[in-house]
């Protein structure tokens, strides 16, 4: 393999990324994407509305404007292949100007780790394509209202994780009351065995109503066909900036909020919750060459939030997207799940490649610390199906999560900080395994050697178990009930 083939991917990028159509049917509106070509079709469904329900039509253009700025947010995904342009000229009567600056802001951050990967830092973001005097000419903002008489309730967002669990714990200590609401995309597998799933992890949730959005997306199969077919992940594996194993993933979060807009239309529920907490606003690593930060997800950090809270502001009137585990880091997270809800949290699972859990990735490894570190190893291992700690195959990964690679995995996980407090835990309450020996060897044998460990650990815990009152978005009304729950009264 030469020189040219480790540090060119260009062939592998794709030229143009076309809105070629959007249909809006009973309850699924259907996007066509055409790649270089390449048709790509994305499906929304929506299991229990009509899209024709008169709040959703009233004005004519409202829901016409809301279709095609999701099929706008669809353009996301796309971020492995790095488009040069993005044509939206079919529909750009309908794409407010704000959502173009929005794309334009936006992008670059969010694919970040995919630029990364493939040596293209150069690459800014892609041209957006549309024609001048047509632009926005037939979309009004806010596209739909909820005014000051919607429900209390808040919609809470589920992947039926860890944070989904505490949201609701949170919710429901707050006396307030909610609704949950998920989506199920065909990228994680058969839709009834998520459907399943999803079940029987949130029948631990007080929630009043549940809501299910069906995606259905032919792109991630295209994908996996065209990393193949151009030898993408020998390339990188060759590349000098080689990390980790080349993602495809890319969008969703933005794409899936959006989504869930016409239920809380309809059910006149104002306040979006989402369950990123602050570990996610750490890069995964800085580059060396330009001092750039790259992110996994960017799109669940700080600064994403509070762009997403602003165009929200604008497009829907009465609609706010916040977090409410912004304030805190997962070693709080941890220690207060298991507080509050014991074995219930055994039910959870966060797994982006095989759900409940496939037992061989970063964030599996990650949740698997945590939960044996704060709960119970046995019924850990029970959970996860095996003892990850004494699976030697894990351990480049478990070497990267407790940051002796120098970056922190291409996963939502923690700092390696985090991490090594988890192994301390595990270590002091006499749990086993190689990646407890790793732990022991390279980290309190030789980085903290001459140091006073339990002082050390001791700080790390107090710094990632505060509570950072001014990090998040929450309304007034939200924020003091949490607050009253998770800031004791001096």
């Amino acid at each position: 393999m030469n020189a040219k083939d480790r540090s060119d991917l260009k062939d592998f990028c794709v030229e143009k990324a076309v809105l070629d159509d959007v249909d809006i049917g009973e309850d699924t509106i259907t996007f066509k994407y055409l790649l270089d070509g390449d048709l790509n079709t994305l499906k929304v469904h929506y299991k229990s509305l009509s899209l024709k329900e008169p709040k959703l039509t009233r004005d004519k253009d409202a829901l016409k404007t809301f279709a095609v700025s999701l099929g706008v947010f669809g353009f996301f995904r796309f971020g492995a292949v790095l488009p040069a342009q993005l044509d939206i000229i079919k529909y750009c009567g309908w794409v407010h100007p704000d959502l173009v600056k929005f794309l334009e802001y936006t992008i670059p951050q969010d694919w970040s780790e995919h630029r990364y990967q493939i040596q293209r830092l150069d690459y800014k973001g892609p041209e957006i394509r549309y024609k001048e005097k047509e632009l926005g000419a037939l979309s009004a903002w806010p596209i739909w209202k909820i005014g000051s008489t919607q429900s209390e309730k808040v919609m809470l967002t589920s992947g039926a994780g860890k944070d989904s669990l505490l949201c609701a714990l949170l919710l429901d200590e707050a006396e307030v009351r909610y609704d949950v609401i998920t989506y199920l995309h065909t990228y994680y597998g058969g839709l009834e065995s998520q459907e399943d799933l999803f079940s029987t992890a949130s029948n631990v949730f007080n929630s009043e109503n549940q809501h299910v959005v069906h995606i259905y997306d032919d792109y991630y199969p295209w994908l996996r066909e065209r990393l193949k077919r151009f030898k993408v992940s020998e390339r990188i594996q060759e590349s000098p900036v080689k990390k980790q194993k080349f993602r495809t993933e890319a969008g969703e979060v933005f794409f899936g909020s959006m989504s869930f807009i016409p239920i809380q239309i309809l059910h006149n529920i104002g306040l979006q919750i989402l369950g990123n907490e602050k570990s996610a606003d750490a890069p995964n690593l800085v580059d060396d060459a330009t001092g750039e930060e790259i992110s996994h997800q960017w799109m669940k950090s700080i600064y994403a939030e509070k762009e997403m809270f602003d165009l929200f502001g604008k497009m829907f009137q009465g609609i706010e997207r916040v977090s409410l585990l912004k304030p805190f880091h997962d070693v709080w997270i941890f220690k207060t799940l298991f507080e509050k809800a014991g074995d219930k949290v055994y039910t959870t699972y966060s797994c982006n490649v095989e759900k409940p859990w496939c037992g061989l990735c970063e964030k599996c490894a990650y949740v698997f610390a945590g939960f044996s570190a704060f709960g119970n190893h046995e019924k850990t291992v029970k959970a996860f199906g095996k003892d990850l700690f004494r699976d030697e195959e894990l351990i480049p990964i478990w070497r990267q999560l407790l940051g002796l690679e120098g970056y922190i995995p291409w996963e939502c996980v923690g700092h390696p900080e985090e991490v090594q407090l988890y192994f301390y835990k595990a270590y002091n309450s006499n749990i086993t395994g190689a990646a407890i020996q790793l732990f022991q060897q390279e980290i309190l044998d030789r980085q903290l050697k001459g140091v006073d460990v339990e002082k050390y650990f001791n700080e790390i815990e107090e710094k990632y178990s505060r509570v950072y009152e001014e990090h998040h978005y929450m309304p007034d009304r939200l924020w003091k009930k949490v607050h009253e729950i998770v800031v004791p009264i001096a």
